[in-house]
C-alpha cells in the first residue's frame, strides 16, 4: 500500500510541482453534505488528502454528513425538520447525530486515508474538549433543541496528533462546558478550527464548481463583494450559507477560504496550488 501511494503522491508532484512548496503548512478541508454522497468521489478525496500528507502538508479533515443522519433518523422513525437550514435536534435526533457522525462517518473516512497510505484518526468535538459550544436559537428566536454553535475551539488535541503523523479527522459534535453534547453545523465548525490551526487556506468541498458572479464562475471574491452579490440576488439559496461559511473561516483568522468541487479531479492540489481549472473560488481578505 505504501509503495503504491508513494508512487501516486509523485505522480501529483508530477501535475502540480507547486505542491513541495507548501510542505509543512496546514490545510483544513471540510467535507460533507452531496459531495459525500458518491463512493467512488469519496474514495477520490481520501486517497488524494493521503497522497499529500505523504508530501508533507499538514491537513485536517472537519466532515458533515447531514444525509446519513436523515436517513438513519427515518429508518428509527424520527422525522427532520429543519429551520433557517439548520437541523432542529430533539434528545432523540441527537443521539442518532452523534452515532452517525462520530461513528459511522467518520470511521469510515478515517479508514479510508488511512487505506490510502496515510494514518488517520478520527476523533469529534467532544474529544478533550476540542470544540466547546452553546445552545442557538432560530432566526426568528425558534427552539433548536440542542442545535449550538462553537464558542471556543483548542487546537493542542490536533496539533498533537498531527505532530505525531496522524491525519486529524473531525466529527463536528461539540459539547457545553459541562459536557452536554450539541449538534454544530460542520462548516461552521470548520471554520472555527481553521482560525484557531491558522491554517493556509479553509477548502470547502462541494457539489458546485464555486460561486456563480453576474458573469460567470468567480475566480477570487472578497467578503464586501459577496455582501454585494447577496444584496442585489446573484448569490442566492443554498449559496448564501456556504459563501457565510467561507467569509467565517475568513474572519476567524484564515487567510483564504475556497469553495470548490469535490468530483473535480485531484481537486484538493487545485486548491492548494490554485491551478487553473477547476480550482473553486477563493475568498479572499482585501
Amino acid at each position: 500500500m505504501a509503495e503504491n501511494t508513494t508512487s501516486t503522491a509523485h505522480n501529483l508532484l508530477n501535475d502540480f510541482p507547486q505542491l513541495t512548496k507548501h510542505s509543512g503548512a496546514y490545510y483544513l478541508v471540510k467535507y460533507g453534505g452531496a459531495a459525500m454522497e458518491s463512493p467512488t468521489v469519496r474514495k477520490a478525496v481520501c486517497d488524494e488528502i493521503a497522497q499529500l500528507c505523504t508530501l508533507g502538508i499538514r491537513i485536517v479533515v472537519v466532515h458533515g454528513g447531514g444525509k446519513e443522519i436523515s436517513r438513519t433518523l427515518e429508518r428509527l422513525g424520527v422525522e427532520s425538520h429543519f429551520i433557517a437550514g439548520l437541523r432542529v435536534t430533539t434528545p432523540e435526533a441527537m443521539a442518532a447525530t452523534e452515532m452517525v457522525l462520530s461513528g459511522a462517518v467518520n470511521k469510515d473516512l478515517a479508514s479510508r486515508i488511512t487505506q490510502g497510505g496515510a494514518p488517520a484518526i478520527g476523533i469529534s468535538g467532544r474529544d478533550a474538549h476540542l470544540f466547546e459550544a452553546a445552545p442557538i436559537r432560530g432566526p426568528q428566536g425558534e427552539d433548536l433543541g440542542l442545535a449550538g454553535e462553537v464558542l471556543v475551539c483548542s487546537s493542542a488535541p490536533v496539533r498533537t496528533l498531527i505532530a505525531n503523523g496522524y491525519v486529524p479527522v473531525v466529527s463536528p459534535i461539540a459539547e457545553t462546558k459541562d459536557g452536554t453534547p450539541l449538534n454544530v453545523n460542520a462548516d461552521y465548525a470548520a471554520a472555527a478550527l481553521a482560525g484557531a490551526l491558522g491554517v493556509a487556506s479553509c477548502i470547502f468541498l462541494t457539489d458546485v464548481d464555486g460561486v456563480r458572479g453576474k458573469s460567470g464562475l468567480e475566480e477570487t471574491l472578497t467578503p464586501q463583494a459577496i455582501d454585494t452579490l447577496i444584496s442585489d440576488g446573484t448569490i442566492a439559496g443554498g449559496m448564501i450559507p456556504k459563501v457565510q461559511c467561507a467569509v467565517k473561516a475568513i474572519s476567524s483568522g484564515c487567510p483564504e477560504a475556497i469553495i470548490c468541487n469535490a468530483g473535480t479531479p485531484s481537486i484538493v492540489s487545485r486548491a492548494i496550488t490554485r491551478s487553473a481549472g477547476g480550482a473553486g473560488t477563493a475568498i479572499v481578505r482585501v
